[in-house]
Order: structure tokens, then C-alpha cells, then sequence
């Protein structure tokens, strides 16, 4: 109400915004767990998404889209090893997956749909994912979107349809535990392993598209070579 009473000021619509020194006092919510996937929750998700096959219908309305299997089979596994946010990288063409001097990596682009920091970025693909077969099902889908429809309209942000499809499959799974969010749930994840892993922060944040935290975090690229020191470092899962 603040924001919009602001803006009407702005542009002459009120003379005033009455509710500019009303504050709202709400207590904080308790927090009874980390905020990320453990290890356990993590490989067990990851498990059940390697695994999975849409259930098989007779009537074709019924069947799954293809999109929505791909999405439930490889959305956890790059957020995973990206920290991305869930709808970055669901919104994934298959002109973004990219080589570069022999380096295999996908970028997230504001020309694709929502970047929160509308600016690219480019992740380099972890060895795990490439040997399960994610470049493979690259190479095989038409080009466009990986993970919805062609014929989807880009105004009402189909990746996060799909984003909140898997969400709660995973959730009638029972995969979530309550306090977690099955999508920062992998943000928060990744920056923890990578703190255990002693990995350059300024690089993580490059990889996670996170903002820098000083001045000086403006200077020099976090380049793709860097990138991929990191992103190597990361312990493949077990499942």
C-alpha cells in the first residue's frame, strides 16, 4: 500500500501518501531448521528425480507433456549443482546449453524470461550431470524452451508453471521438509557446501548470480574458467 500510494504521489494522482510513517510490526518466524537440503534430503530427491517415469495413461489428454517429465527429471539435479533459482533454469532454450573451449555450460539470460539481477550469466555443467545424460537430452530436444511447450506464451511465465508443478510433486512426495522451500532450499544448499568447501565466495556468487558485497567485488570478471575450478570441486551424489 506504501509502494503504490508512493507512486501515486510521484505522478501527481494525491497530494499526499498518508501511510508513509505507518509501520507494520510483525513477529519473525521461528526457525527450527537449517534453511537448506541436507545431505540425506538432498540425495534422496535427487534419487527419486533420476528415477522417475510419468505414470502410463491409455487416454492421450491424460498423459504427461514431455516437458513437464523433463522438468521433474532435471530441474533438482541444476539446481543442485548451480544453486540457480528453480524458474532460471526451467526457462532453459537449447540455444543457452553452450561449449567453450572444451568447457559445456548453459546461460541464464534475461532474453530467455526472469533473471533477478537481469543480467547474464554464464554456469559451467558439472561431469555428474553430463554423464547421466543431460547433454544427450539437449542434443535430442527440438530447439526452444527444454522445459515447456513452444507454443506457451512467454507473458504469463511459463517456467514458473512448471516450476510450481515440480514443486508440488515433490512436496506430495513428501521430499520438502517443512521449513525448507523447494526452490531457495538448493540456493542455500549449494552456498553451504561451498563454504565446506572453502571455495572463493566472489566465484560462488558469480555461479549463483548473487551481488557483490563490496566495492572492490566490481573489478575483474568472474570468468567461465574460474567457474568451472569451482563447480569441479563439487562432490557428486551418491544415489
Amino acid at each position: 500500500m506504501k509502494s503504490v500510494l508512493t507512486r501515486a504521489v510521484e505522478d501527481r494522482r494525491l497530494s499526499e501518501n498518508v501511510v508513509a510513517n505507518v509501520k507494520v510490526r510483525a513477529s519473525a518466524t521461528p526457525v527450527l531448521r537449517e534453511k537448506g537440503f541436507t545431505d540425506t534430503e538432498a540425495a534422496e530427491i535427487l534419487r527419486t528425480c533420476l528415477h522417475y517415469e510419468p505414470s502410463n495413461q491409455a487416454n492421450p489428454a491424460k498423459r504427461e507433456s514431455p516437458h513437464i517429465s523433463a522438468s521433474k527429471r532435471w530441474g533438482p539435479w541444476l539446481c543442485a549443482f548451480t544453486g540457480a533459482r528453480v524458474g532460471e533454469v526451467l526457462q532453459l532454450r537449447k540455444s543457452d546449453i553452450r561449449e567453450v573451449d572444451g568447457i559445456s555450460f548453459f546461460r541464464l539470460t534475461p532474453e530467455a524470461g526472469t533473471v533477478k539481477a537481469r543480467s547474464f550469466r554464464d554456469v559451467p555443467i558439472h561431469t555428474q550431470l553430463i554423464e547421466l545424460g543431460f547433454l544427450d537430452f539437449v542434443a535430442r530436444s527440438e530447439d526452444g524452451p527444454l522445459f515447456y511447450s513452444h507454443t506457451a506464451d512467454p507473458s504469463k511465465l511459463p517456467a514458473q508453471a512448471v516450476y510450481n508443478r515440480v514443486a508440488k510433486w515433490l512436496q506430495s512426495l513428501g521430499l520438502i521438509p517443512d521449513g525448507v522451500s523447494p526452490n531457495h532450499g538448493w540456493r542455500h544448499r549449494f552456498k553451504t557446501v561451498a563454504m565446506d568447501l572453502g571455495l572463493n565466495p566472489r566465484v560462488v556468487d558469480g555461479i549463483q548470480g548473487h551481488a557483490g558485497r563490496t566495492a572492490s567485488d566490481g573489478y575483474g570478471d568472474v570468468t567461465l574458467k574460474a567457474k568451472k575450478v569451482a563447480i569441479d570441486r563439487l562432490k557428486r551424489y551418491d544415489i
